[in-house]
């Protein structure tokens, strides 16, 4: 093998690959075609017809519901909105708590204190990611109203266990599924196993149309408050003379854009869904026979979607640290990502417990609070932080079988020169 691109020698990929654009001209002619009925958006925040919105945004309620086999669909303005709209329409607030996984994008754990209500962060399982269900009971308290799982990576978390919990203290649950369209357990879809779910449509999802999300529920009274919520809903119960239902809304409308656009790619999810999975099957395969790297771990019965491919990394089994590792990857033409996200809870809100103003609300609201954002709450997140996680986006557009190959190719290659890896990292050279 030549020598190793970190140290002088020739990368096994010599370009990088660009990032490819999924929208076509079917997504074209949907936008033409808004543009030119002059229907932006149809909205109106008031009682009648046009409080659901406009015919794009009907529509596109209608096919997520239909594919996804859910009874209601709500299109919102962001993935981010949705959580929020889902933790309001659950009737969470001040002086309550609720359970979240502490690695994950910080927004799902924001919506919660956004609506003055505490995080209370559960540690994950070391083979899925994923919130840890026998981690959860003992962090439920009186306060305790729900339970946030978001599913990592393309992997459902154990939601038929956690649903069993959630029942059992009367908590809701609430599916993150920003990274999981397409993926199911025992053919049910993630999203719809929780009392309610959410699917991201950001620009760098497996579908997107730019920004957008969508709530995914079978409850009607849950679906009733998302929409009043998302289109000021403290005016609509006014008009409608409804003086029981306590709601305080927004803007979190989705334009006619932005639903024609998702109402397409949509159409795209399976073939999308199939590339990623023929990619990942073929990384797993290799990853196999390379000792101190271990790939996607999938319990019987799911289904994987494959937003990223993570990797969990063995310093004992390579001689090397992850980020050296990685920095050799990166020279080889294959970028990755090391850690993924940090903890939630060392993010300076979380640590100073300050949000507004000067103030420690929400946190101070609750007296003898069951859990303190310290080190070590969470020691597996902590761990696959700080030493093992590596995240690969390579199971997706423009990446083939035979890119996967050259990047089997290049760890095979920074495996058999590891030694002069490990005196670079050592002394800062590498060995004759």
């Amino acid at each position: 093998m030549s020598r190793l691109a970190l140290l002088g020698g020739q990368p096994v990929r010599k370009e990088a690959l660009p990032w490819v654009n999924t929208m076509g001209p079917e997504e074209t002619a949907a936008v033409v075609e808004v543009m030119n009925s002059g229907c932006i958006s149809a909205y109106y925040g008031r009682a009648g017809d046009r409080f659901l919105g406009g015919p794009k945004v009907l529509e596109i309620e209608r096919d997520f519901s239909q594919k996804f086999g859910s009874r209601f669909a709500i299109s919102v303005n962001s993935a981010t909105t949705a959580l929020h709209t889902a933790v309001a329409a659950c009737g969470i607030g001040p002086g309550d708590e609720v359970l979240v996984t502490p690695y994950s994008m910080v927004a799902s754990a924001t919506v919660i204190v956004m609506n003055n209500a505490v995080p209370v962060f559960v540690d994950i399982d070391p083979e899925t990611y994923n919130l840890d269900p026998c981690q959860i009971e003992k962090w439920i308290t009186s306060r305790t109203r729900a339970i946030i799982v978001a599913n990592i990576f393309g992997l459902p978390a154990a939601l038929n266990e956690i649903m069993v919990i959630a029942r059992k203290h009367g908590l809701y649950v609430i599916e993150d599924n920003a990274q999981s369209p397409g993926a199911s357990i025992n053919g049910k879809q993630a999203g719809t196993i929780g009392d309610i779910g959410i699917i991201s449509l950001n620009y760098h999802k497996v579908i997107h149309s730019g920004e957008g999300g969508i709530l995914l529920t079978d409850n009607p009274d849950l679906a009733h408050k998302c929409q009043l919520i998302r289109n000021h809903g403290e005016a609509v119960v006014d008009d409608l003379n409804d003086h029981e239902t306590v709601v305080l809304g927004s803007n979190y409308r989705m334009t006619e854009l932005h639903a024609a656009i998702g109402i397409e790619q949509l159409k795209k999810l399976d073939p999308f869904l199939l590339q990623r999975r023929a990619l990942a099957e073929r990384l797993t395969a290799g990853l196999k026979q390379i000792d101190g790297l271990k790939g996607v771990t999938i319990p019987e019965g799911y289904e994987h979607s494959y937003y990223v491919y993570p990797i969990q990394y063995s310093k004992e089994a390579w001689g090397i640290s992850r980020d050296t590792f990685v920095q050799a990857l990166k020279a080889e033409g294959f970028p990755m990502g090391t850690g993924y996200v940090k903890p939630i809870y060392w993010l300076p809100m979380y640590q100073h417990k300050r949000v507004y103003n000067q103030t420690q609300i929400p946190f101070s609201l609750i007296d003898n609070p069951i859990q303190q954002y310290v080190k070590g709450i969470c020691p597996v997140t902590e761990l696959m932080y700080e030493e093992k996680m590596i995240v690969a986006d390579v199971c997706r557009l423009p990446y083939t079988e035979t890119d996967i190959d050259d990047v089997l190719e290049a760890i095979e290659k920074i495996r058999s020169e590891r030694g002069r890896l490990h005196e670079y990292e050592t002394h800062g050279v590498s060995s004759a």
